[in-house]
């Protein structure tokens, strides 16, 4: 299976595993009490997985923020969102998550511009 059709099947499969899972428990013969309690369980669960997802993303950005800065480079604004693109592509390749997760996770590290401007600056 190459790439694109690995990728593919991996983002079916994991929005039908999304899909699944509510309307399992939607359709549970549950009070509606007790189904909102699970839904608000399995959306705290995605929620801890796309901060998971968010830190690991960082960790490698600022892995190579740290290489550029030992090599004696200078960040700028440019060179920062290229950056920021490299890391969300190769997260992107590795399935670990949808085009649509890396997308958000590429505008979050985007908005941490400043943050990592004023550290570069120490």
């Amino acid at each position: 299976m190459d790439g694109d059709k690995a990728f593919s099947f991996l983002k079916g499969l994991f929005l039908g595993v999304i899909a699944g899972a509510a309307a399992g428990i939607l359709l549970a013969p549950k009070s509606g009490k007790e189904t909102q309690e699970d839904l608000k369980k399995l959306a705290k669960e995605y929620q801890e997985k796309a901060m998971d997802m968010y830190a690991v993303t960082k960790k490698t950005l600022e892995k190579k923020l740290d290489a550029l800065k030992k090599a004696g480079s200078k960040i700028d604004e440019s060179k920062y969102m290229g950056l920021v693109t490299e890391v969300v592509e190769e997260i992107k390749k590795d399935g670990a998550v949808t085009a649509e997760a890396a997308k958000k996770l590429g505008n979050q590290l985007r908005g941490d511009w400043d943050i990592v401007k004023t550290e570069w600056a120490k």
